[in-house]
């Protein structure tokens, strides 16, 4: 295990211990990222986190936003400067879902109509209308079994009603508190094999509600080298056949530079990211579209009002 010294000033303002008798403070999930950014030289998003019920020891598992390397790290309130690392590189690539810090918005439930998801692109149906964009942050939608569901707007609960497939085991906390201000870990959903997919929900109130009443502000699909056909999931695209340039005369440029690397031949990767800030807060809306070798192999989108 590799150990750093955090910035003292930096979280001794987060975690309340400086110079007054103030209660050590877990640390938040971007102070964490930010430690491993340092550490490892990479960017890091958070996979899942753990915080005991005094608050007095977390772990949090990060991957790398290339995909490369999981991170486990620990904190004990007993030196709350200190983080633990343990790496471990991943054989293949892998994405994970980004988290947002603060958000509030009035979940409602979502729309009920339903569509039919195309057959012939295998889980990337476009139900919408032709000439529908495909990044549309007034209704940033996914489709289960051929129903609309609107990121901020469906619950978890609006989904589990619905008899949604996922893995067994995943929905065992979802009638548990989860803490103001905090999105849940992903959720995996059973599609396909070959499909990773995970939706997490966010407690965008003021005290603690159970994960189930809280709106799904995320879903993410990756790790789709070997993607399996299937009707269970679509979006507002055609996933399985979804080209860069059909994405950009559909949907334009991307508004953030788009990440290109063509180092290794073998593997060509393409990031196209689109954003918009919220109204209420400084978070982004965003759809983040991964290509490698020119196929749409990772997707994610995050509502942030």
């Amino acid at each position: 295990m590799k150990k750093i010294l955090a910035l003292l000033l930096t979280l001794s303002m987060v975690l309340g211990f400086a110079s007054c008798a103030k209660k050590v403070e877990v640390p938040s999930k971007s102070d964490v990222k930010k430690a491993a950014a340092e550490e490892y030289d990479m960017d890091f998003k958070v996979d899942s986190e753990d915080v005991s019920d005094d608050e007095k020891e977390a772990e949090w598992v990060l991957i790398s936003k290339d995909g490369t390397l999981e991170v486990t790290v620990t904190w004990n309130a007993k030196k709350p400067d200190e983080f633990e690392f343990d790496d471990k590189e991943l054989s293949t690539p892998t994405t994970t879902t980004e988290e947002p810090t603060t958000t509030e918005v009035d979940p409602t439930t979502t729309t009920t109509e339903a569509t039919t998801p195309s057959s012939e692109n295998g889980g990337g149906g476009n139900p919408n209308p032709s000439g529908a964009k495909y990044v549309n942050f007034d209704e940033m939608n996914f489709y289960i079994n051929g129903k609309k569901y609107t990121l901020g707007k469906v619950t978890l609960q609006d989904l589990i009603d619905d008899g949604v497939p996922f893995k067994e085991g995943e929905l065992e906390d979802a009638k548990n508190n989860l803490k103001s201000k905090y999105q849940s870990g992903g959720m995996k959903l059973n599609i396909a094999d070959g499909w990773y997919v995970t939706v997490s929900v966010f407690n965008d109130t003021d005290s603690g509600k159970p994960m189930n009443e809280c709106y799904v502000n995320e879903i993410s699909v990756y790790g789709q080298s070997n993607m399996a056909d299937q009707n269970i999931l679509t979006f507002d695209f055609p996933f399985k056949t979804l080209t860069i340039e059909d994405l950009k005369a559909n949907s334009g440029e991307p508004n953030e530079e788009p990440y290109h690397n063509d180092d290794d031949p073998d593997f060509v990767a393409d990031y196209l990211r689109y954003t918009k800030k919220g109204t209420k807060y400084m978070n982004y809306n965003y759809y983040n579209f991964q290509f490698y070798n020119g196929k749409l192999t990772n997707f994610y989108m995050t509502y942030i009002p």
